[in-house]
């Protein structure tokens, strides 16, 4: 459908392993062209699960996964419509990085050409006649996003693209993903367990645990409502604090000369200054940092009562389609031509 040109959807998606094991339950949300989205969970948040199926790699006990309308395995093209990184390891040794990329343009019907054009986009023109197995962790990331944007698609799923990054590695990545969603109006789904990694790159976030929806929206919605009390300098913290001694609040002097006043908003704070004829040099309310909101409302477990902020999902169904060939980036079982590989993790 034209209106769902690149927009991936997953409604209602449940996977459950034998053993009655959740390891994706009831999971709903949506990512936008032109943009890029963080899916981001601790270990073992049924990240990859999710991505997998999204893949038609694995099947959903429910709910359903599309992209640009359909599921992956009913797409016309899938390897010109997706590119798709999930693992950085899936390299035959034997290879060098333009021998591998020229199996898979083989495979998609794409020329030869194309591989070194996405060897210089991700820098390896250099390591081009390279044997893979030689390549560090960050080289091998680089190719195998190299194999995901072959077909040049216009929807791109990256599980933990930036790990064996150096600094300048993942400068360089964010500045490519920010050129591929902005100036060439891709979709970009990035999965990662470390907030830090991505809230520079990405426009929003989707926040998993256990499986389940914790929060999604953009950066600024999340920190939204995270004041937990109030940051104040003064000459005079002992007279402040005599005159907060009778409020509900806790005062926790900084190194800096700051006073950290929790459970306190900065109104209240201001006017008690005031009437105490207070001296104040700084008055400000005191946000958590991003990254410990994140660990917070990870370790609460992913309340499916949490709802999405606003921006969210609808929820919708969609028919399914049968299996199909695997993504760009990831390699079919051997002896099954054109079967993605089985089993989730």
């Amino acid at each position: 459908m034209p209106g769902d040109a690149g927009r991936i959807v997953v409604s209602g998606l449940t996977k459950t392993f034998s053993g009655n094991v959740h390891a994706v339950e009831d999971l709903s949300f949506t990512v936008e062209p032109g943009s890029i989205t963080g899916f981001l969970g601790p270990n073992g948040a049924g990240k990859t699960t999710t991505l997998r199926m999204i893949l038609g790699l694995a099947t959903p006990t429910r709910g359903t996964a599309t992209v640009s309308g359909q599921r992956y395995d009913a797409l016309r093209d899938p390897g010109l419509t997706v590119g798709a990184v999930l693992e950085a390891t899936s390299f035959h040794p034997g290879r060098n990085a333009r021998n591998h990329l020229r199996v898979y343009c083989a495979a998609a019907g794409i020329p030869d050409t194309r591989a070194d054009e996405v060897l210089a986009q991700v820098g390896l023109t250099d390591s081009a006649k390279r044997s893979v197995k030689g390549f560090s962790m960050g080289m091998r990331q680089r190719l195998g996003l190299a194999t995901a944007l072959l077909g040049n698609p216009s929807v791109l799923i990256l599980d933990e693209p930036a790990n064996g990054l150096d600094p300048e590695g993942i400068a360089w990545l964010r500045r490519l993903l920010r050129h591929l969603a902005e100036a060439e109006g891709r979709t970009v789904l990035v999965s990662s367990h470390v907030l830090s990694e991505v809230e520079q790159t990405v426009d929003r976030v989707v926040i998993i645990a256990r499986g389940r929806l914790v929060r999604e929206g953009t950066l600024d919605q999340l920190g939204e409502g995270s004041s937990t009390g109030t940051i104040v300098r003064t000459p005079d913290p002992n007279g402040l604090t005599a005159a907060l001694s009778g409020a509900n609040g806790t005062l926790q002097p900084d190194d800096d000369g700051r006073v950290c006043i929790r459970g306190m908003e900065p109104a209240v704070v201001g006017h008690a200054a005031w009437q105490a004829h207070i001296e104040l040099h700084e008055l400000s309310a005191m946000r958590s940092d991003l990254e410990e909101i994140f660990l917070q409302l990870t370790a609460e477990g992913g309340d499916a009562s949490t709802p999405p902020l606003p921006g969210g999902p609808a929820r919708g169904a969609h028919p399914p389609g049968p299996q199909g060939p695997p993504p760009a980036g990831v390699a079919p079982t051997p002896g099954r031509s054109g079967q993605p590989s089985g089993g989730a993790s």
